[in-house]
């Protein structure tokens, strides 16, 4: 089934990151077309509502023990992809969008017009999925923006060529990726369904729907942010505990952060690590444009000239955040 009109479209997102990222995210998403941006906060963020200024469209919701007794019988989920999900659905049920995008904070729809003119021709029994590219720093620096680089799309790989294009690296990526290759899924709403992290299921039976692949990579992963915040990431991963079965995840990410535990009293290996799933030196740069998997050309998020969106604001800011994390891994930069 086509829509007659133009549809409109809504993101969702949990978030727990500094300000000014939270703040871009939401901003540039509602200047490319995004009719409503949700973003739920696992914990207060004073600084964001002054960021965010008065814009209409976007809604800013900090999940404290309220939230949860108001909307879950006082339940909060322990895991963060719980908590998204759950979010995300409510969005989904409450949104007179027509369509509602359930992504991270570190992910950027690069041109909304292109989603827009997508979701205008698409089939409202299926959902949409937005395919994606993930930031790689390019040879040179790592710039001093937290956008800075260009991106990488995956490639399937044996793993000797995995080897031969990134050394000793290439155990820690999986097709040529520090994270996901799924893409997000953007969803017609009125169907009986639920929000995924990448797709959504079916309330009878838990299956995930028909879903249809967008040709184009619209959706730009950032991956960490700088060096320290993805440094961070694979600590809190490495030495994440909670109850129940753990959360099923590629051998490569595994490999991630089994090196991280291991090498945690040793900063300088975790961040050369870092360095070396997530940067490119010229010889890469050029196989992978050879192999049309680099766009080199960067991004700049929209409706964002006044944010500070340095990598030492930002970098400051995860410093304060996480100095307990930090301080027990001894990791400074």
């Amino acid at each position: 089934m086509r829509q007659a009109q133009t549809p409109s479209w809504a993101v969702a997102a949990l978030g727990d990151e500094p300000p000014q990222l939270i703040a871009a995210f939401a901003r540039h998403h509602r200047a490319i077309g995004a009719s409503e941006v949700h973003v739920f906060l696992d914990r207060p963020n004073p600084a964001l509502e002054a960021m965010i200024g008065d814009r209409d469209g976007i809604f800013l919701t900090t999940c404290d023990q309220n939230y949860w007794d108001r909307v879950n019988n006082g339940r909060r989920p322990e895991r963060h992809t719980g908590r998204q999900k759950f979010n995300a659905t409510r969005v989904y049920r409450n949104t007179k969008c027509d369509w509602v995008l359930h992504c991270d904070v570190d992910e950027f729809i690069r041109d909304g017009d292109a989603l827009t003119d997508a979701l205008s021709k698409a089939d409202r029994e299926k959902g949409l999925v937005v395919r994606n590219l993930e930031r790689v720093y390019l040879p040179g620096a790592t710039g001093s923006s937290i956008f800075e680089g260009g991106f990488r799309a995956p490639i399937l790989f044996q793993d000797d060529e995995a080897e031969a294009l990134y050394g000793r690296f290439g155990k820690f990526l999986a097709h040529g990726l520090t994270g996901h290759r799924a893409g997000k899924t953007i969803v017609p709403t009125g169907q009986p369904w639920e929000m995924g992290v990448h797709h959504p299921k079916s309330l009878s039976d838990g299956i995930t729907p028909d879903l249809k692949r967008m040709k184009q990579r619209l959706l730009l992963h950032f991956d960490g942010l700088t060096p320290l915040h993805y440094a961070i990431k694979l600590l809190k991963k490495a030495f994440e505990d909670y109850s129940g079965p753990k959360r099923k995840i590629g051998l490569e990410r595994e490999a991630q952060y089994r090196f991280t535990r291991n090498h945690a009293d040793r900063p300088s290996e975790v961040m050369r690590l870092v360095m070396g799933v997530q940067s490119l030196n010229a010889s890469q740069a050029g196989k992978l444009q050879l192999l049309d998997a680099l766009t080199p050309e960067g991004f700049t998020p929209r409706d964002c000239g006044d944010l500070d969106l340095s990598r030492a604001a930002f970098d400051a800011a995860l410093r304060e955040r996480d100095a307990g994390i930090l301080a027990k891994a001894g990791l400074e930069m």
